[in-house]
C-alpha cells in the first residue's frame, strides 16, 4: 500500500462476497487487504474441523506460512435450532452447486416448519495469524429466522432467507453497509482486531 499509515492484512478466502464484507470492516479500522491470488498464493485448505474455530485457525495458519503479512481467516455458517445446529460447519457443503442450490436444499429440509421453529443464527469465528502463530481470535453471532422463500438480491449464501431478529428485511435486502453494521462477521472481525491491537 502506498500509504504507510494503512496496514495490510491477507484474507484467507476465495469467496468474493465474504472478502468484500471483510474489506469494508478492515478499512474502517485503518487496514488494507489483499487476496491470496494477488500475491501468487493458490492453496486449498481442507475444512475438516468439527468447529468453526478449528477451521478458521487451520486456514489462518496455513496461509501464514506463505507470507510475511498477517493473515485473517473467517469460518462461518448457519445454525438452525430445529435442525440441532445444522448445517453448521457444513453450511457451504449442504448441497452441490450455487448459493441458490444450497438455499433450496435448506428450505426443503425446513418445509412445513411453523415460524416458532424457524429460529437460527449465523456464527463466525475469525482467526488472525502470522508466521505460523495465532495472534488473535474473535467470535460473533447474529440471531434471526429462516423465511419460507428468498427475498432480496444483495449478499451471498443464505442471506436471502435470513431475517435478523427484530428486523423487517432479510440480509439480502439490506445491502453490504447495513449488513456490516449488525452482522456476525462484523462482531468477529472487530473482536479479533481488538485483541490483536491490544496485544
Amino acid at each position: 500500500m502506498s500509504d504507510p499509515a494503512v496496514r495490510t492484512m491477507l484474507l484467507a478466502t476465495s469467496n468474493p462476497g465474504k472478502a468484500a464484507e471483510i474489506d469494508d470492516l478492515l478499512a474502517g479500522r485503518g487496514w488494507g487487504s489483499l487476496r491470496p491470488d494477488q500475491i501468487g498464493i493458490r492453496i486449498e485448505v481442507a475444512e475438516e474441523g468439527e468447529t468453526f474455530a478449528e477451521n478458521s485457525a487451520r486456514k489462518a495458519l496455513a496461509y501464514s506460512e506463505l507470507t510475511e503479512l498477517p493473515v485473517l481467516a473467517d469460518d462461518s455458517g448457519l445454525e438452525v435450532d430445529a435442525l440441532h445446529g445444522a448445517p453448521g460447519v457444513r453450511t457451504a457443503r449442504l448441497a452441490k452447486g450455487s448459493d441458490a442450490d444450497r438455499t433450496e436444499a435448506l428450505l426443503s429440509l425446513m418445509h412445513g416448519m411453523p415460524s416458532p421453529l424457524r429460529s437460527a443464527q449465523f456464527r463466525s469465528v475469525v482467526t488472525i495469524a502470522r508466521r505460523g502463530s495465532v495472534l488473535a481470535v474473535g467470535e460473533g453471532t447474529l440471531r434471526g429466522t429462516i423465511l419460507a422463500a428468498p427475498r432480496g438480491e444483495s449478499g451471498f449464501g443464505y442471506d436471502p432467507v435470513f431475517m435478523p431478529a427484530g428486523g423487517e428485511c432479510t440480509l439480502a435486502q439490506l445491502g453490504i453497509a447495513a449488513k456490516n453494521s449488525i452482522s456476525h462477521r462484523r462482531a468477529a472481525v472487530l473482536a479479533a482486531l481488538d485483541e490483536l491491537e491490544l496485544g
